[in-house]
């Protein structure tokens, strides 16, 4: 095992992939990343599951509550002590976790998952084969996106291909722009423009577009979807109104808008897997 954790180390996961069949043992695994959760549940990879972090389990992973799987702490704080104790092969993290990456390095091998959202079926599958091959379940896997590509087409020829989509987040009594991949990329769906008084800004790395209600009604798109993020980190206090929104919208004569509450844990905590994709492309296909 000390072998195994030093080529891991290195960050070198094809020698990983190499060793591990030849020792006929899979790797054992402590993830924050949730649409890597649900793609190993989907293969058939819950047993190499070692830790999640219980306090932010989506509903439909809720499997993974279970005593045998340990509780590896929050999305930005991971508990170093427990997978300290866990001693799992490899980390998967996202870019929640990137600010401890070095001490969750030093525990185990990390890999870092990332889509860019340029190319997101192509991202998607990557991160769906990388992870396959650690565990030896390529043809699964390969299997797996096919369906799941399957399913995203035949979704797409039920749609009405006149719809203008707005997806928001919403964050204690805030809106704003959410450039979201599965209803422009998958789906194909026109995303609505927004009008040229609404200014953009830039914190660091990250654009954000703030959106009023007077500016959603200007908008008038056909659907406008609601990621709540104060939902999805447990701030029910701070949740979206939501017959409050569609009573302002409807005052401002924009009471034509179909508005839906995606599932907050899903959309803002998860995503990117091959179980969150599929649920995602019905979720946008629902609410047009």
């Amino acid at each position: 095992m000390t072998k195994l954790k030093q080529i891991l180390a290195i960050g070198t996961l094809v020698a990983f992939s190499q060793l591990s069949t030849a020792e006929t043992r899979l790797p054992t695994a402590a993830i924050f990343d949730l649409g890597s959760l649900d793609t190993m549940t989907e293969l058939g990879l819950e047993n190499q599951v070692a830790g999640v972090p219980k306090q932010v389990i989506p509903e439909y992973l809720q499997q993974f509550n279970d005593a045998r799987y340990a509780d590896i702490g929050g999305l930005k704080s991971p508990d170093l002590t427990t997978l300290n104790t866990v001693n799992p092969d490899l980390i998967i993290i996202t870019g929640r976790q990137a600010g401890q990456k070095d001490k969750l390095a030093a525990i185990s091998a990390v890999k870092q998952v990332n889509i860019s959202g340029d190319n997101y079926w192509h991202d998607l599958s990557d991160n769906v084969t990388s992870i396959a091959t650690l565990f030896h379940v390529q043809d699964k896997a390969k299997n797996a996106l096919a369906d799941l590509k399957s399913n995203i087409e035949s979704t797409k020829k039920r749609l009405n291909k006149d719809a203008t989509v707005l997806v928001v987040t919403h964050n204690n009594g805030s809106l704003g722009l959410r450039e979201d991949a599965i209803s422009s990329q998958l789906l194909g769906l026109k995303t609505a423009n927004i009008p040229a008084h609404v200014k953009s800004h830039t914190r660091g790395t990250r654009t954000f577009t703030p959106l009023t209600v007077s500016d959603i009604a200007e908008t008038n798109p056909t659907a406008l979807f609601i990621v709540d993020r104060s939902e999805a980190i447990g701030n029910t206090n701070e949740a979206l109104d939501i017959n409050t929104l569609k009573a302002d919208l409807a005052a401002q004569g924009a009471g034509s808008i179909k508005v839906t509450y995606l599932s907050p844990q899903l959309w803002y905590l998860s995503g990117n897997g091959l179980q969150s994709v599929r649920m995602q492309v019905k979720e946008i296909a629902e609410g047009l």
